[in-house]
This record gives structure tokens, sequence and C-alpha cells, in this order.
């Protein structure tokens, strides 16, 4: 568990989506609010006084946009989320590093999802493990100090990135791993694993539905992005 609560900050020009975006958060009891700005320009003082964990940003505002905004802050430590009307901007979003990009209006749903992403990943971050490839085939190791893990390639159901890590999941437990998720898929069989999503890869084997924009894995339900779904069609058809 986390010792403090995980504080944002929201930056978005339009006073309703700011509320909007607060009363969302206001659902979790782990996220804490600093500060409210509806200018880029004031949310640099914001995040030099108060250096919060999270911020949730708009893209599309006057004199500066959340992209630049987060080019010029990268540096600080935030897990920056996307909040925005503009789906043509995911993937730039990505290249710098978001955590997450969603779409406006904001689906209670969605935020949920988003918030619960965020707590999980700040949990596991302190005991993320250090990731290597086992000799032995089928296997691949995970190292946390002086200790070892070796994790069948076959028990793993689905891999998620988290920014420069990557959670492995497996039907009992999951592992916070130091590497990116294109680095782990370079390592792992490519007749086996499948991306899906710019956030998830999965074990084919282990997929009991797919949809069309969505697989499912024993009850969990991934998303599938417009991008990938031509990969899913060796595997299943």
């Amino acid at each position: 568990m986390l010792n403090a609560p995980l504080r944002y900050l929201i930056v978005d020009d339009e006073e309703i989506d700011r509320i909007a975006i607060e009363n969302e958060a206001k659902k979790f009891p782990f996220l804490q609010k600093i500060a409210s700005c509806s200018h880029p320009v004031e949310a640099f003082e914001m995040i030099e006084r108060f250096h919060p964990d999270i911020i949730f940003l708009d893209i599309e505002m006057p004199d500066m946009s959340g992209m630049d905004l987060m080019k010029t802050k990268s540096k600080e430590g935030m897990l920056p989320v996307f909040i925005t009307s503009h789906p043509e901007f995911a993937i730039e979003s990505y290249e710098l590093d978001a955590f997450d990009y969603l779409l406006k209006p904001i689906s209670a749903e969605r935020f949920a999802r988003c918030a619960h992403r965020l707590i999980d990943f700040c949990q596991m971050r302190t005991k993320a493990f250090a990731f290597d490839v086992e000799q032995e085939s089928g296997f691949i190791m995970i190292k946390q100090g002086h200790d070892k893990y070796k994790l069948s390639i076959h028990d793993i159901l689905y891999l998620e990135a988290m920014k420069d890590y990557t959670r492995i999941r497996t039907a009992t437990n999951q592992y916070l791993v130091l590497t990116t998720l294109s680095g782990i898929m370079e390592k792992l069989p490519a007749d086996l694993f499948v991306r899906i999503h710019r956030s998830y890869a999965v074990n084919c084997k282990k997929v009991d539905i797919v949809e069309k924009s969505k697989v499912s894995i024993q009850s969990q339900v991934l998303p599938v992005g417009k991008l990938y779904k031509n990969a899913l069609k060796p595997f299943f058809t």
C-alpha cells in the first residue's frame, strides 16, 4: 500500500471539463487534488511548487498545448494523463510517455480504469523487478535484489505497458518489470505473443473470446487498438 495519496494537478482551459475530472477523481480516496489550472503557464508554478504525482491535462489550450507543457516538464517525474476531444493526438502523446489517453466526454468507467491502473502502477513501482532471459527454453527470469524468480512463458496471460515498465499478469500473480513492452516482446516467442494495443500484448493460447474491439482472457477484458486488429487475424482465423 502507498503511504500517502497520489497528488494530482488538473490543467484544462474549460471550467466544465475541470469540474468533470475532479468529480470523477473524488470517487477514489487515493487521489488527492493539489490544484486546478485553466492555463499551462499557471500549471508551471503549480508543478514547481507542489511536484504532483499525476497531471490530468487537455491538449488544445490557448498559447501552449498540453503536449508542449509536457515536453517542457517531462523530467518532473509526473504521470501524464491526457484528457482530450481529439483522438488523432494519441500516438504523439505516447511518444511523450503518456500514462493514459482519455477522450471527452469522460466516461466514469474509463476514468475508473485509468485510476486503478495509476494506483497499481505506483504501488508496484517500488517493488519492480529487473528483467532478463533465462537460457532454458520456455522461461524468463525476473530479479529483485539478490532474489531470482523463474517464470514460465506459458503461464503468462498478458502484458501491460506502464511507461518504462511492463506488468506481467499470470492466473495467480502479477509482476512489474523494468523494461518497456516493446523490449519484452522482442524476447518472447512471436508465434505465441501478439500486440493487440499500444498498452497490451496477449498470450494467444490464453485468449478465450475475440471480438471486434476487445478480447477476453479468464474474464479479464482487454481493448484491441485499431492499428493492431490485423495482427490478431493469423492467430484467430
